[in-house]
């Protein structure tokens, strides 16, 4: 009897203490409902961080080196290119050399032509009238003397570089009404400037000697239509004036005549010969037919920088 007492005894013991948990765990849960219990502020804002965290972790994106640039660097608005300006080939307006003239670079190899008056290269700063194409015509018997000039100097390793042979008259003209616009009649004077020239003859030549390789001028002191004193043949010292004596003696020895103000212009001796005006560029205005711009010897008066071509009669 003992035995079955002890045993319903702990039996129901047991019973209780289990719906006592049961019971107090129900209320325990009613009663956080009811209050709306809250976490600690410590623990509310590591919660709240996190939070930000995934969410930006979810939405946004990761930021590289090509994003930032983008950002902090302006677009470029694309600039048109230049338009590159094509040159035009002068010497297609060459005309043919008139009777008893020859074209020094097709007549003597290895002669080396630069025209300055067909360019804005020289004293006047503009091409002058009647070069309206790169050339260098000279008579024959003049052009014959040259030759021989040119083949004397090959054997000394040099060559010739001519910056002027024959001038039209309208050239001539064109560096006198320079030098009345700008008020240089002293060049008259001085004698650097004529209203009449050798050039105009055919007889007459500009150059100076080169290194018959490269083509490089020599050194002669000072640059080619220097209209002053320093142009004076004998006005140089070491090498300069060496080398102007000896394009002078190479000049004399073929029967040419220097100017002594000028170290670059030599004139070869001939007789019954005129003046003529035939121009370079075919497009040009005709022998006898030119006519001075009006106002062009005048102070402010400019000439064209460049040529317009125009297509030539066969």
């Amino acid at each position: 009897m003992r035995k079955k007492r002890l045993f319903w005894g702990l039996v129901i013991t047991s019973k209780r203490l289990f719906w006592g948990l049961v019971i107090a765990s129900m209320m325990t849960l009613s009663a956080c409902k009811s209050k709306k219990m809250t976490l600690p502020p410590s623990r509310l804002k590591s919660s709240k961080k996190t939070a930000q965290t995934k969410e930006t972790k979810s939405t946004s994106r990761p930021v590289t080196k090509r994003a930032m640039v983008r950002r902090t660097v302006p677009r470029r608005v694309a600039k048109p290119a230049p338009r590159r300006k094509i040159a035009v080939d002068m010497s297609k307006y060459l005309r043919q050399p008139p009777k008893g003239f020859v074209d020094l670079k097709k007549f003597i190899p290895g002669l080396r032509v630069e025209a300055r008056y067909h360019t804005a290269n020289n004293f006047t700063k503009a091409p002058l009238p009647g070069y309206g194409a790169p050339g260098a015509w000279m008579l024959r018997r003049a052009a014959r003397a040259l030759k021989r000039v040119q083949a004397d100097a090959e054997k000394q390793g040099l060559g010739l570089l001519v910056y002027d042979a024959y001038r039209p008259i309208r050239g001539t003209l064109g560096m006198a009404a320079w030098a009345t616009r700008t008020e240089q009649m002293h060049l008259f004077r001085t004698g650097y400037i004529a209203r009449y020239s050798g050039h105009n003859h055919g007889h007459t030549v500009d150059l100076t000697l080169c290194d018959l390789k490269t083509g490089k001028p020599l050194d002669m002191g000072n640059p080619w239509d220097t209209l002053n004193k320093t142009s004076h043949t004998r006005n140089a010292k070491g090498q300069a004036l060496r080398n102007r004596l000896l394009l002078k003696k190479l000049m004399r020895r073929r029967r040419f005549r220097p100017y002594y103000k000028e170290w670059w212009h030599f004139g070869y001796r001939m007789r019954r010969t005129r003046r003529r005006d035939v121009p370079y560029g075919c497009y040009e205005a005709d022998e006898g037919k030119w006519k001075a711009p009006k106002g062009w010897d005048k102070p402010g008066y400019k000439m064209p920088l460049q040529w317009k071509p125009k297509p030539c009669k066969n």
